[in-house]
């Protein structure tokens, strides 16, 4: 083992070679741009110096010719000033011949100083001409050196690519053959166990060429000696977990029957052989449509179970002595784990899942339901109308009762109205055969309107000798989306009930607030509360608890709490209730924000 090469060590030796290669490349880029950046701006920087210090000579000998027209400085001034600037000028001589002109400029200006000891315009021509000259000399030099960069520029571009394509094809064929080195011996185990070798029969695997290689082949050796070690087991896994998965479907409580691609049952529970009338070992591996039975409930799921089943479509058996109703499913189970949801496409179709759901419980709450409604709507009917007329002749003598009367007067006949038209509504919702109830929602700024719905039952309550309360412990502004004529009579008919229940000198709460994400309205009072085995049940209809009513009160106990959680719910909202400690209840209304974009609920 210690004489076969490294993998590490041959791979680490090629990425150096190839990074030795690009290495190279960037040092002869950043050398070259080195020097191009570095040259080739001094130099133009100094013609450009050259020829600003021409344009300014050439400006003094205009000031000197016509010193009327540059007052700004005196006749010495400018003298002095030329003398600078042709100083500097023969310290910065950059191009052939620039050095000769300058030396001409000096005689010429030394010349004419000397003449007169003041440089006269006679003498000023020559000097113009050779500054001219001076600025196309360094002209021309600029625009040499911009050649010069732009011609090196274009050669270090050419050597790069040159050398880039070189180097790649070198990378290339150093990769290739590191690819194959890594690949051969790798293509090769590969082969063999695709083979599928027999956990009977001993691996053979190629000769590792590299020592990592060897730990390889040798890892690979212990792990099929471990797989065919743990076949056994699995094999008695296998058939423990399919113990448990019929363990599991016999304790569903829906019935369900699998078919196969060749409609044959694979599996069936309990409850669809009870419902067919054949024991599981008559069904199970037989074809789905020849099962030996007569059964009206055979002949109906025969006919019902099929591709084009309609989800959700409902059945009735004859089981024992009773009637039942089932609402069948179907799924198609597909392989490699994927569901089959409508539209599903991944996975090869194993059959087809057939469940029954029984809903005869569910039947007869709704038959109980529509009962409930009838018998509601009727009770309403007449007490309605005398309370109609009632509050009608209390309105028309408002002006001579007392304040309090006349508050209660109002809210007797708005209530009225607020409750003949629920009643209407529950009558439409008996005639039509539906459990919804039609809801023309607004926007409701709770925070004012809550109150104004409890001005009644402050009086109430001080005659029953109950304190009643309203807290906002939430936003200034609180705003739900209402049925403003059925939404109040929840409030109705939690707070009539908690002052009702409640003890003399107690108090009633209701108390408003947003959070959470939702609007909560909570009803707290003092009274003996809602024994623990009833709780369960107070928003069912007729629902006759162990705490007795009190004495002389009329009507079905617990048909207000049903109405109110079926308002609440029509609202998309739930009702709740908690026992509070250590004594009396309290109900929660728990609503959804209203979607508000500018104070405005959309439609």
């Amino acid at each position: 083992m210690s004489s076969l090469p490294s993998l590490r060590r041959k791979i680490h030796r090629r990425f150096l070679m190839i990074i030795a290669l690009y290495g190279v490349l960037g040092f002869a880029l950043v050398t070259s741009v080195f020097f191009a950046s570095g040259t080739t701006p001094k130099l133009l920087h100094l013609n450009y110096d050259s020829i600003s210090v021409s344009n300014q000579m050439k400006e003094t000998i205009n000031a000197l010719e016509h010193p009327q027209i540059y007052p700004s400085k005196s006749l010495p001034e400018w003298t002095e000033q030329f003398e600078k600037a042709l100083e500097f000028e023969e310290r910065n001589i950059t191009e052939p011949g620039e050095k000769e002109l300058v030396t001409k400029i000096r005689t010429s200006w030394d010349a004419a100083r000397k003449s007169v000891g003041t440089p006269t315009a006679t003498s000023f021509h020559p000097i113009l001409l050779d500054l001219d000259e001076l600025v196309k000399i360094n002209e021309r030099g600029m625009f040499k050196l911009a050649q010069e960069n732009e011609t090196l520029n274009r050669q270090v571009i050419i050597g790069s690519v040159v050398y880039f394509i070189i180097s790649l094809l070198l990378a290339a064929f150093i990769a290739d053959g590191l690819a194959d080195r890594l690949a051969s011996p790798l293509k090769s185990i590969a082969e063999a166990l695709h083979q599928r070798p027999s956990f009977s029969r001993k691996l053979r695997l190629p000769d590792p060429t590299s020592l990592e290689m060897f730990v390889l082949s040798a890892e690979l050796y212990r792990l099929f000696e471990r797989l065919a070690q743990s076949e056994k087991v699995n094999v008695a896994e296998i058939v423990q977990q399919k113990l448990k998965l019929e363990t599991v479907l016999e304790s569903i409580e829906d019935a369900l029957v699998f078919l196969d691609l060749d409609q044959k049952v694979s599996h069936c529970n309990v409850r669809l052989s009870t419902i067919v009338g054949l024991t599981e070992s008559q069904i199970q591996g037989q074809l789905w449509r020849d099962l030996p039975s007569v059964s009206d409930n055979y002949l109906k799921l025969r006919e019902l179970l099929k591709d084009d089943l309609r989800q959700g479509q409902e059945i009735e058996f004859e089981v024992g002595s009773g009637k039942f109703q089932y609402s069948a499913r179907s799924r198609d189970i597909l392989t490699f784990g994927d569901s089959a949801g409508p539209g599903a496409t991944g996975g090869v179709k194993l059959g087809t899942l057939f469940l029954l759901h029984d809903i005869t419980e569910k039947r007869h709450r709704e038959k109980f339901r529509s009962d409930f409604m009838d018998l509601l709507s009727h009770e309403l009917k007449t007490p309605l109308q005398s309370l109609g007329i009632a509050s009608q002749l209390l309105i028309e003598e408002k002006d001579k009762l007392p304040k309090e009367m006349g508050i209660l007067a109002e809210t007797i006949s708005e209530d009225v109205e607020r409750i003949r038209a629920v009643a209407q509504e529950f009558v439409q919702v008996t005639f039509n055969q539906t459990k919804i109830l039609k809801l023309q929602f607004q926007l409701v700024p709770l925070s004012q309107t809550l109150p104004e719905w409890l001005k009644p039952f402050y009086v109430l309550g001080r005659d029953r000798q109950v304190k009643v309360e309203f807290l906002n412990e939430g936003s200034e502004m609180i705003w739900a989306n209402l049925d403003s004529t059925k939404f109040p009579w929840v409030i109705s008919n939690l707070v009539s009930n908690a002052i009702r229940f409640s003890p003399p000198s107690s108090t009633v709460r209701v108390v408003l607030t947003d959070r959470n994400g939702a609007v909560e309205m909570q009803v707290k009072d003092e009274g003996s509360g809602i024994p623990e085995q009833d709780q369960k049940h107070i928003f069912d209809p007729f629902f006759q608890g162990s705490a007795s009513v009190l004495p002389g009160q009329r009507g079905l106990f617990g048909i207000g709490l049903t109405i109110a959680k079926d308002v609440v719910e029509a609202h998309d909202g739930r009702i709740e209730y908690y026992p509070r400690l250590p004594q009396g209840s309290e109900f929660r209304i728990i609503l959804p924000f209203p979607p508000l974009h500018y104070g405005v609920v959309p439609s």
